[in-house]
Protein backbone atom coordinates (compact mmCIF):
# COMPACT_ATOMS: atom_id res chain seq x y z
CA UNK A 1 0.00 0.00 0.00
CA UNK A 2 1.23 3.47 -0.93
CA UNK A 3 1.46 6.52 1.34
CA UNK A 4 -1.79 8.50 1.72
CA UNK A 5 -0.24 11.49 -0.09
CA UNK A 6 0.12 9.27 -3.16
CA UNK A 7 -3.65 8.75 -3.31
CA UNK A 8 -4.33 12.44 -2.68
CA UNK A 9 -2.17 13.27 -5.70
CA UNK A 10 -4.05 10.74 -7.80
CA UNK A 11 -7.40 12.24 -6.74
CA UNK A 12 -6.26 15.75 -7.64
CA UNK A 13 -4.79 14.62 -10.97
CA UNK A 14 -7.89 12.63 -11.94
CA UNK A 15 -10.22 15.48 -10.90
CA UNK A 16 -8.27 17.86 -13.12
CA UNK A 17 -8.33 15.42 -16.05
CA UNK A 18 -12.06 14.73 -15.71
CA UNK A 19 -12.72 18.46 -15.15
CA UNK A 20 -16.54 18.81 -15.12
CA UNK A 21 -16.17 22.46 -16.17
CA UNK A 22 -15.35 21.29 -19.70
CA UNK A 23 -18.66 19.45 -19.90
CA UNK A 24 -20.83 22.22 -18.45
CA UNK A 25 -21.15 24.27 -21.70
CA UNK A 26 -22.21 21.16 -23.62
CA UNK A 27 -24.65 20.31 -20.83
CA UNK A 28 -26.18 23.79 -20.85
CA UNK A 29 -26.43 24.06 -24.63
CA UNK A 30 -28.12 20.68 -24.91
CA UNK A 31 -30.61 20.98 -22.05
CA UNK A 32 -32.26 24.29 -22.87
CA UNK A 33 -36.01 24.00 -22.51
CA UNK A 34 -35.84 20.85 -20.40
CA UNK A 35 -37.31 20.53 -16.93
CA UNK A 36 -35.22 20.46 -13.76
CA UNK A 37 -36.07 16.76 -13.36
CA UNK A 38 -34.91 15.96 -16.90
CA UNK A 39 -31.65 17.81 -16.29
CA UNK A 40 -31.22 15.96 -13.00
CA UNK A 41 -31.71 12.66 -14.82
CA UNK A 42 -28.97 13.63 -17.25
CA UNK A 43 -26.31 14.58 -14.71
CA UNK A 44 -27.15 11.57 -12.52
CA UNK A 45 -26.72 9.29 -15.53
CA UNK A 46 -23.52 11.14 -16.50
CA UNK A 47 -21.91 10.73 -13.08
CA UNK A 48 -22.83 7.02 -13.00
CA UNK A 49 -21.44 6.56 -16.52
CA UNK A 50 -18.19 8.29 -15.54
CA UNK A 51 -17.88 5.95 -12.55
CA UNK A 52 -18.50 2.83 -14.65
CA UNK A 53 -16.15 3.91 -17.45
CA UNK A 54 -13.30 4.73 -15.07
CA UNK A 55 -13.81 1.54 -13.05
CA UNK A 56 -13.71 -0.58 -16.22
CA UNK A 57 -10.60 1.32 -17.29
CA UNK A 58 -9.02 0.78 -13.87
CA UNK A 59 -9.35 -2.99 -13.90
CA UNK A 60 -9.72 -3.94 -17.56
CA UNK A 61 -8.64 -0.94 -19.66
CA UNK A 62 -5.15 -2.08 -20.57
CA UNK A 63 -6.44 -5.54 -21.50
CA UNK A 64 -9.25 -4.15 -23.68
CA UNK A 65 -6.94 -1.83 -25.62
CA UNK A 66 -4.39 -4.61 -26.06
CA UNK A 67 -7.11 -7.04 -27.19
CA UNK A 68 -8.17 -4.72 -30.01
CA UNK A 69 -4.64 -3.56 -30.75
CA UNK A 70 -5.43 0.07 -29.87
CA UNK A 71 -2.70 2.30 -28.51
CA UNK A 72 -3.32 5.13 -26.04
CA UNK A 73 -2.30 7.79 -28.65
CA UNK A 74 -4.80 6.32 -31.16
CA UNK A 75 -7.54 6.34 -28.53
CA UNK A 76 -6.65 9.92 -27.61
CA UNK A 77 -6.73 11.01 -31.26
CA UNK A 78 -10.22 9.56 -31.74
CA UNK A 79 -11.42 11.32 -28.60
CA UNK A 80 -9.86 14.61 -29.69
CA UNK A 81 -11.63 14.48 -33.07
CA UNK A 82 -15.00 13.81 -31.43
CA UNK A 83 -14.51 16.68 -28.96
CA UNK A 84 -13.51 19.02 -31.82
CA UNK A 85 -16.69 18.17 -33.77
CA UNK A 86 -18.78 18.88 -30.67
CA UNK A 87 -16.96 22.20 -30.16
CA UNK A 88 -17.67 23.22 -33.77
CA UNK A 89 -21.38 22.52 -33.28
CA UNK A 90 -21.34 24.64 -30.12
CA UNK A 91 -19.67 27.59 -31.89
CA UNK A 92 -21.43 27.45 -35.26
CA UNK A 93 -24.94 26.54 -34.11
CA UNK A 94 -27.53 29.12 -35.20
CA UNK A 95 -30.38 27.59 -33.20
CA UNK A 96 -32.11 30.31 -31.19
CA UNK A 97 -35.25 28.42 -30.37
CA UNK A 98 -34.07 27.02 -27.08
CA UNK A 99 -33.99 23.51 -28.48
CA UNK A 100 -30.96 21.29 -28.08
CA UNK A 101 -28.12 22.20 -30.40
CA UNK A 102 -26.60 18.78 -31.03
CA UNK A 103 -29.66 16.59 -31.25
CA UNK A 104 -33.39 17.08 -31.48
CA UNK A 105 -34.32 14.58 -28.84
CA UNK A 106 -37.78 13.42 -28.01
CA UNK A 107 -39.02 12.89 -24.47
CA UNK A 108 -37.91 9.25 -24.65
CA UNK A 109 -34.26 9.94 -25.48
CA UNK A 110 -33.58 13.37 -23.98
CA UNK A 111 -30.91 11.86 -21.72
CA UNK A 112 -28.90 10.32 -24.56
CA UNK A 113 -26.22 13.02 -24.21
CA UNK A 114 -25.51 11.88 -20.65
CA UNK A 115 -23.20 9.11 -21.87
CA UNK A 116 -22.09 10.51 -25.25
CA UNK A 117 -20.71 13.14 -25.39
CA UNK A 118 -20.81 14.15 -21.70
CA UNK A 119 -19.47 11.07 -19.91
CA UNK A 120 -17.26 10.03 -22.81
CA UNK A 121 -15.24 11.59 -24.36
CA UNK A 122 -15.62 14.94 -22.55
CA UNK A 123 -15.31 13.83 -18.90
CA UNK A 124 -14.03 10.27 -18.85
CA UNK A 125 -11.95 11.02 -21.90
CA UNK A 126 -8.65 9.67 -23.19
CA UNK A 127 -6.61 11.59 -20.61
CA UNK A 128 -8.59 10.35 -17.61
CA UNK A 129 -8.85 6.81 -18.99
CA UNK A 130 -5.16 6.48 -19.83
CA UNK A 131 -4.25 7.98 -16.45
CA UNK A 132 -6.38 5.53 -14.45
CA UNK A 133 -5.07 2.65 -16.57
CA UNK A 134 -1.52 3.64 -15.60
CA UNK A 135 -2.40 3.92 -11.90
CA UNK A 136 -4.22 0.59 -12.05
CA UNK A 137 -1.19 -1.11 -13.58
CA UNK A 138 0.87 0.09 -10.60
CA UNK A 139 -1.49 -1.46 -8.05
CA UNK A 140 0.31 -3.83 -5.69
CA UNK A 141 -2.66 -5.45 -3.98
CA UNK A 142 -6.27 -5.34 -2.84
CA UNK A 143 -5.79 -2.26 -0.63
CA UNK A 144 -4.44 -0.28 -3.56
CA UNK A 145 -7.42 -1.36 -5.65
CA UNK A 146 -9.82 -0.33 -2.88
CA UNK A 147 -8.26 3.14 -2.55
CA UNK A 148 -8.18 3.66 -6.32
CA UNK A 149 -11.84 2.60 -6.55
CA UNK A 150 -12.66 5.08 -3.77
CA UNK A 151 -10.92 7.84 -5.72
CA UNK A 152 -12.98 7.03 -8.82
CA UNK A 153 -16.14 7.19 -6.70
CA UNK A 154 -15.17 10.58 -5.23
CA UNK A 155 -14.44 11.99 -8.69
CA UNK A 156 -17.83 10.76 -9.92
CA UNK A 157 -19.54 12.42 -6.94
CA UNK A 158 -17.61 15.61 -7.78
CA UNK A 159 -19.07 15.46 -11.31
CA UNK A 160 -22.59 15.02 -9.90
CA UNK A 161 -22.44 18.04 -7.59
CA UNK A 162 -20.74 20.21 -10.23
CA UNK A 163 -23.59 19.70 -12.69
CA UNK A 164 -26.18 19.99 -9.94
CA UNK A 165 -24.76 23.39 -8.93
CA UNK A 166 -24.71 24.47 -12.58
CA UNK A 167 -28.40 23.58 -12.97
CA UNK A 168 -29.30 25.79 -10.03
CA UNK A 169 -27.09 28.66 -11.21
CA UNK A 170 -28.66 28.48 -14.67
CA UNK A 171 -31.78 30.16 -13.31
CA UNK A 172 -29.82 33.41 -13.07
CA UNK A 173 -28.77 33.22 -16.74
CA UNK A 174 -30.91 34.35 -19.65
CA UNK A 175 -31.02 32.29 -22.88
CA UNK A 176 -28.92 34.97 -24.60
CA UNK A 177 -26.23 34.80 -21.93
CA UNK A 178 -26.18 31.02 -22.04
CA UNK A 179 -25.75 31.20 -25.82
CA UNK A 180 -22.81 33.60 -25.50
CA UNK A 181 -21.18 31.45 -22.80
CA UNK A 182 -21.74 28.35 -24.94
CA UNK A 183 -20.04 29.86 -28.01
CA UNK A 184 -17.07 31.19 -26.01
CA UNK A 185 -16.75 27.88 -24.21
CA UNK A 186 -16.96 26.11 -27.57
CA UNK A 187 -13.82 27.94 -28.65
CA UNK A 188 -12.05 26.81 -25.48
CA UNK A 189 -13.22 23.22 -25.94
CA UNK A 190 -12.01 23.35 -29.57
CA UNK A 191 -8.59 24.52 -28.38
CA UNK A 192 -8.47 21.64 -25.88
CA UNK A 193 -9.38 19.22 -28.68
CA UNK A 194 -6.66 20.60 -30.97
CA UNK A 195 -4.07 20.18 -28.21
CA UNK A 196 -5.23 16.60 -27.68
CA UNK A 197 -5.10 15.84 -31.41
CA UNK A 198 -1.65 17.43 -31.79
CA UNK A 199 -0.28 15.51 -28.79
CA UNK A 200 -1.77 12.25 -30.06
CA UNK A 201 -0.38 12.70 -33.59
CA UNK A 202 3.06 13.57 -32.17
CA UNK A 203 3.05 10.43 -30.03
CA UNK A 204 1.90 8.28 -32.97
CA UNK A 205 4.73 9.65 -35.11
CA UNK A 206 7.24 8.86 -32.36
CA UNK A 207 5.87 5.31 -32.07
CA UNK A 208 6.07 4.88 -35.85
CA UNK A 209 9.65 6.18 -35.97
CA UNK A 210 10.74 3.91 -33.11
CA UNK A 211 9.44 0.83 -34.92
CA UNK A 212 11.42 1.57 -38.09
Amino acid sequence: MQDITYYIKIFIALSVLVNPIEGIPVFLSNTRGQTIQQKADIYKKTSIAVFIILMISLFFGRYILTLFGISIPSFSLAGGIIIFIIALQMVLSKDDSGEKSLTKATDSDYSDIAVVPLAIPLLAGPGAISSIIVYGSRSSGILDDVFLSGIVLLVSVFVFFSFRATTRMEKALSPARIKIITKISGLLVAAIAIELIFSSVTNLIKIHQSTQ
